[in-house]
């Protein structure tokens, strides 16, 4: 990387208040709370109390600010009918099992981070509120632009802040902007996003209830099932399952099976081991029930092979699907399906074929994201790749294509742009999410660099 520019000088002396701020910052238990949710605190307390903490600093740091009803909080500087928009959120995904540090605290082990957030989003959002403070108070920032970031509470759950911003209040659409949330040097395609249920019947009078996951878009770390007592299938689970994977308790003439896997995004399925499908092979293998081992064959492949609906491009790869959610009670069957997929695919026709696979069990879409696709050469992938090149001296890492939905779905001319560098696995949605410390400090300067270009470029438009 290059050293000593413009912009390393400028943010130089965030760096210390970065990491403090941070601290402070992931503390704050953001994941969605339905138990706090209320119409003061419309996705729980603890996403209310992150998006005041933003509010708060950015009001004590000068700027403008907004807060839309605890959905999205808005920070203002400058003026201008052009503008450069900064979309990112304070929300978090639950913080799982499996941790070796206090999740919602930062500890540092040989200059990394550890701690839910700290890559997605919080550290990143951090990392880029700086940059934009810094330039503020050099006078660096393009003049008659006005710059907007925004911080919002739903990312993980569906973007309902970003679609209340901009679809209920009629915010103006960004003339440019980024969404520090995925990897440099940037993202310039996005997969479409479909969560489905599966919803019908299970008629198996030993089988009491199945319970797994937190959100459709992670990777089932746990999953719990109770059946009725039966020494056979104590030995079955003994038999083919270590410790490590199933553990068994019985009371009351009701044995609990807890079946452990390995949590993961959900849009990269094939890096976890998903609990919720062990429990349902386990089941369908010793009880041999018709519709459990029909679910278990079109669960089996995370392509969307196995129900009909796999499709590839050479651009971003093939479609993905992830098994999210997962519950039975009283014979009554869910499961939601994370299902991602390619710019070759016609959605319509893929749902016609996954509802067609999935007979008799019904299939009800809960909610969509979009596909994005921005050419190589347009305006906005050559404007922020130059920031990225010009700040890093990286020319050898390439726009990427990913699986992962980010705010850039939500509104016009915005796309993924960093913080994690080439290189770097931050274990996001996992337990053990880390960032370096220097990758912070450099993305201060890259995202400085990426304003400043993206403000002339907004003038010239």
């Amino acid at each position: 990387m290059l050293k000593h520019s413009y912009f390393d000088k400028i943010t130089k002396n965030y760096q210390k208040t970065l990491l403090s701020t941070l601290k402070e910052f992931v503390r704050i238990n953001s994941q969605y709370d339905e138990t706090t949710q209320s119409p003061e605190n419309p996705f729980g307390k603890g996403v209310s109390d992150a998006l005041n903490f933003i509010a708060n600093l950015a009001e004590r740091d000068g700027f403008t600010v907004n807060n839309y009803g605890n959905k999205v909080v808005e920070i203002l500087y400058g003026t201008g009918e052009k503008n450069v928009t900064i979309m990112a959120h304070a929300d978090v995904v639950p913080e799982g099992t499996g941790w070796h540090v206090e999740p919602f605290d930062t500890t540092i082990i040989k200059k990394v981070i550890y701690g839910r957030g700290v890559a997605d989003d919080k550290g990143p959002l951090l990392s880029c509120y700086y940059a934009l403070k810094a330039l503020k108070e050099n006078s660096a920032l393009p003049e008659n632009c006005q710059y907007r970031f925004l911080v919002g509470g739903n990312e993980e759950r569906g973007s309902l802040g970003m679609d209340y911003y901009f679809h209920k209040l009629k915010k103006p659409q960004p003339t440019l902007g980024f969404s520090p949330d995925s990897d440099f040097p940037l993202i310039f395609a996005e997969k479409g996003i479909m969560n489905f249920e599966v919803n019908g019947k299970i008629d198996l009078p030993e089988l009491i209830s199945i319970s797994g996951g937190v959100a459709s878009n992670s990777v089932i770390e746990k999953c719990e099932i109770k059946v009725s007592l039966d020494e056979k299938f104590i030995r079955y689970i003994c038999d083919n399952y270590s410790q490590k994977e199933a553990k068994i308790h019985t009371e009351d003439d009701i044995t609990t099976v807890v079946f452990t896997g390995k949590s993961a995004h959900g849009a990269m399925p094939e890096l976890g081991i998903n609990a919720g499908y062990m429990a349902i092979k386990c089941l369908a293998g010793y009880y041999k029930n018709e519709k459990l081992i029909f679910l278990s064959k079109l669960l089996s492949k995370l392509d969307g092979s196995s129900f009909n609906a796999y499709s590839s491009s050479r651009e971003m790869g093939h479609n993905s699907s992830n098994l999210g959610l997962i519950s039975l009670i009283n014979s009554k069957f869910s499961a939601t399906v994370n299902f991602r997929y390619v710019e070759t695919c016609d959605k319509n026709e893929l749902l016609n074929n996954i509802r067609e696979a999935f007979k008799p069990f019904e299939i009800k879409v809960v909610s969509e994201s979009p596909l994005l696709f921005y050419a190589k050469d347009s305006s906005l992938i050559s404007t922020l790749l130059s920031a990225y090149q010009d700040e890093t001296g990286d020319f050898k890492s390439k726009p990427l294509a990913i699986g992962g939905g980010t705010y850039a779905k939500e509104a016009d001319n915005v796309v993924a742009f960093g913080m994690q560098f080439p290189g770097w696995e931050s274990n996001m949605h996992s337990p053990g999410e880390s960032v370096k410390i220097s990758d912070l400090y450099k993305g201060m300067s890259v995202f400085a660099r990426a304003i400043c270009y993206l403000g002339k470029k907004a003038n010239e438009n």
